[in-house]
């Protein structure tokens, strides 16, 4: 049987989102198919393209999620 593989695959390959298995299976598919392997390359182009933006919630953000946390975690208690 020949397993087909959709531009999800690859992304979750590109992002090492996949089982080891599961891995092994799509490098092997790619080296064995031109097609795959040009959409490999291309996605692997624009990933490298783009920018590496690191994000941090502010203290207030943080703090209003902790207090909605804790609000939450309490009515939970109440409902046992």
């Amino acid at each position: 049987m020949e397993d087909t593989y959709t531009n999800d695959a690859l992304v979750q390959f590109l992002y090492h989102e996949m089982s080891a298995v599961e891995a092994i299976e799509m490098a092997h598919a790619i080296e064995a198919d031109d097609y795959l392997l040009s959409e490999y390359r291309s996605m692997q182009s624009a990933k490298a393209h783009l920018v590496r933006v690191l994000f941090q919630p502010s203290a207030m953000s943080v703090n209003r999620i902790l207090r909605y946390s804790a609000g939450t975690a309490l009515e939970a208690g109440s409902l046992s």
